[in-house]
């Protein structure tokens, strides 16, 4: 029998459908999602950590899911919101996405009006929500939402130690972890590297340690400026070290630097981001997930924006005139694609010739 279930904004308004699964979080930031295909690497990525995730796309589950798929070994998003949840059809699926879900207490509304729930949320901008049951005390679970708080939210997707992964020899690379996809290490690894990953709390000094020849600071989830107490270990990195930021990341060198960030009205999220790389005079559809753009204007002297948003102009990434440190607000290992940016890990990979 079908459970009749909600998605309730914090504005009291709602979405109804098919409680196909209960959240072990339920509540949670209410973003939209534009790829066809990729629901376990969204699912996955600890960017999306404190969302929860609405599919554009109508038709999501039909390849099942595969362990090789997982962006991480935790869940990240704490529910997800579908027009029809389908089951799967292909040879190489191990598992189907509700008992993927079900294992990882990822919460599951189908049935949903998907294209009014999106267009709501171009319009009025990101909202917060919470997944109940059709009995829940409406009143009660919108004030759930309203104080929805994810000022910490990256110490709940960081590494807890040090740890080392990829090639035995090569040059170091330090990555730190504010919510690192598998991805962005694989990537790495792929190109020689010897990855050392730091948790997001490490100070300058445990950097030192690593004796690295080049840092990575990882992508992650939520607004950059709770970070700001952590910023003292970015400008080590920058003043250091040849540097690769990837979106949070690269908001955090620009915060290191004195520049600004802002939240944007419903974000970048998706697999089809159109970006012109200034340098090589190229546009690369890109894979995305960020609520925060950093504000060019208030870069200083030295900074440069080599990256730009085509379809609103913002900011996809830095350059320094003279420093080899190079930051992307997109995500250049973005799985299962587009791969048009993976050349911006071999840029990074040749700053650090000579370093090993």
């Amino acid at each position: 029998m079908k459970r009749p279930g909600w998605l309730l904004l914090e504005d009291g308004s709602r979405y109804g459908g098919e409680l196909v699964l209960d959240a072990r979080e339920p509540v949670g930031e209410v973003v939209f999602n534009t790829a066809m295909t990729g629901y376990q690497e969204v699912l996955t990525d600890p960017s999306y950590a404190g969302q929860i995730v609405v599919f554009t796309y109508p038709l999501i589950g039909s390849y099942g899911t595969r362990a090789d798929f997982s962006e991480s070994r935790q869940p990240s998003a704490r529910a997800m919101v579908v027009r029809e949840l389908k089951e799967p059809s292909h040879a190489l699926s191990e598992a189907p996405l509700r008992a993927f879900c079900a294992a990882r207490g990822i919460g599951i509304l189908a049935g949903v009006d998907t294209r009014a729930l999106t267009r709501r949320l171009r319009s009025d901008g990101t909202l917060k929500g919470v997944l109940c049951d059709a009995s829940a005390d409406v009143p009660a679970a919108v004030r759930r939402a309203q104080g929805l708080d994810l000022t910490r939210i990256v110490d709940e997707v960081t590494a807890s130690f040090r740890y080392q992964c990829g090639q035995e020899k090569g040059p170091r690379v330090a990555v730190i972890d504010y919510g690192l996809k598998t991805g962005i290490t694989d990537e790495l690894t792929r190109r020689g590297a010897r990855v050392t990953v730091l948790p997001a709390f490490a100070s300058a000094e445990d950097l030192t340690r690593v004796r690295p020849a080049g840092v990575v600071l990882s992508n992650g989830p939520g607004n950059p400026d709770d970070l700001r107490g952590r910023l003292d270990t970015v400008r080590a990195a920058i003043e250091r070290y040849p540097t690769l930021g990837i979106c949070l990341g690269h908001q955090l060198v620009a915060l290191a630097v004195g520049g600004r960030t802002y939240a944007l009205k419903f974000g970048h999220h998706g697999a089809n981001h159109p970006v012109l790389d200034r340098d090589r005079a190229c546009v690369q559809i890109t894979a995305q997930n960020h609520g925060y753009a950093v504000d060019g204007e208030t870069l200083p002297d030295g900074w440069r924006v080599r990256f730009v948003n085509l379809h609103d102009q913002t900011v996809e990434g830095l350059q320094h005139a003279t420093r080899p440190v190079l930051t992307v607000q997109h995500h250049p290992e973005g799985g299962p694609g587009p791969h048009d940016a993976g050349y911006v890990f071999d840029e990074f990979m040749a700053m650090l010739a000579g370093r090993d």
